[in-house]
Parts: C-alpha cells; sequence; structure tokens
C-alpha cells in the first residue's frame, strides 16, 4: 500500500514538475518574441541607438536627444536646422507599433515613427507628421527600392498643441494606420517583407522649405510600444 501511495507521490510530483516547466517554457518564449513598452524613465542604451549623421538641411545631433520627466525629448536648437534620432538596437516585425507624442512646432520641418532597414527605399514603413499647425500627417510604404504607397491625411487636431496616439498594424496582408485610436488609412499592396529597426527622429527634408526656429522647440514622446502577432 505504501509503494503505491509513494508511486502516485512520484507521479504527482513529476506532473507538477512538468507543468512549471511549461509554465516557464511558455513565458520564456513569449518574451523572447520581443514585444516592448518603453516608458523613458531613462534613454536606455542597451536597446536605443542615438544616430548621428546629416539628414535632409540639417544634421541629427546626438546631444539633441534626451529624456526629461519620464518623456523622450529631441529638441531641435533655436537658430539650426538640426534634429535627432533614435532607433532600436533590434529588428522587429509584424505586429502593432505605438507611440504616444507631441510634436514640436518647427515649420519646415517633420516628425518620424517609422520601421526602416537600409538601403534606403529597400524596406521603410513611415508616419510622418508635419511640426506646424497644418494638421498633415502622411502615411508611406516603401518596398523593391521603390515608395509603393503614400497618402496625406488632415488630422482633426494641432499635433503641436497636445500629446495624441499614433499606430500602425502591419501584418504580412497589410498595413493600417490610427491616429487616437481611429483607422486613418491601409495599404494592402507594396508592404516589404523583412524584419526592421523601429526609429524616432524629427529633421527638415530637402523637400520642405522653413526657416531656422527662434527658439528651441522640442518633440516630446510618452512611450514605445510593440507587440507581436
Amino acid at each position: 500500500m505504501r509503494r503505491r501511495r509513494d508511486l502516485k507521490s512520484r507521479l504527482v510530483r513529476t506532473f507538477l514538475f512538468g507543468a512549471v516547466q511549461l509554465l516557464l517554457f511558455a513565458v520564456i518564449t513569449r518574451a523572447d518574441e520581443g514585444g516592448f513598452s518603453d516608458d523613458f524613465s531613462r534613454l536606455n542604451g542597451d536597446f536605443w541607438d542615438v544616430q548621428d549623421h546629416v539628414l535632409g538641411r540639417g544634421r541629427l545631433d546626438p546631444s539633441n536627444v534626451g529624456v526629461e520627466d519620464g518623456d523622450l525629448v529631441i529638441t531641435i536648437p533655436a537658430r539650426t536646422l538640426n534634429g535627432g534620432e533614435v532607433a532600436t538596437k533590434g529588428l522587429y516585425g509584424y505586429g502593432s507599433y505605438s507611440v504616444r507624442m507631441k510634436v514640436p512646432r518647427a515649420p519646415g520641418s517633420i516628425t518620424g515613427f517609422f520601421l526602416y532597414k537600409s538601403p534606403d527605399y529597400q524596406s521603410e514603413i513611415d508616419i510622418e507628421v508635419y511640426n506646424d499647425h497644418s494638421r498633415r500627417v502622411l502615411f508611406t510604404t516603401y518596398a523593391g527600392g521603390s515608395q509603393t504607397n503614400t497618402r496625406e491625411v488632415r488630422l482633426p487636431f494641432d499635433p503641436t498643441r497636445g500629446f495624441h496616439d499614433y499606430s500602425f498594424e502591419y501584418s504580412p496582408t497589410s498595413v493600417t494606420f490610427c491616429v487616437d485610436g481611429r483607422a486613418m488609412e491601409s495599404f494592402d499592396a507594396g508592404l516589404p517583407r523583412t524584419t526592421m529597426h523601429l526609429m524616432v527622429n524629427t529633421w527638415f527634408p530637402a523637400w520642405l522649405k522653413g526657416k531656422e526656429p527662434r527658439h528651441d522647440a522640442s518633440l516630446h514622446v510618452d512611450y514605445v510600444s510593440y507587440v507581436p502577432r
């Protein structure tokens, strides 16, 4: 009788051990899938690269990037055409990408929240907000060496006056762009087919006219998140 109880006890222990291992494996697998959320309590140098190169009419200068009061802050210094940019060190694929941000008031510049992998025009999905009162935003994709989709949309608010949520859902068959939870545009062809870096920047493109701002103007980012699908 005792042998049967011991056997039953061993079977129960084995089952419980196996169940715990399966649970741990599930948790680790979920973590390894690569989702993340960053509320910028600090600028994590193990996760983000701060870029340093010429882009458009100015320079992306690491000294313009920092964290203040729980926001990622990218500053356009007064009387310059310089901005800043951060990019994830890792590569990410299909899923939902979100940012909550308030763009600077610096006409002639834009703020980008986008996926990108070099070379240029090969693999890219963009949200680009004009840093002015025009309420314009561009939704764009690149694949195979060319621009494959683009559309300019008017926002129902001034993006320089407050924080708003911008996101896109990227799948093998489509990409859908949303603002404050409302779908604004969707493309179902001409999509990139690779993992890419997630990036945030503010800068002066050569195709936009505008003067150097008289005062410092800053992009504030509350959080960035990615949920894999």
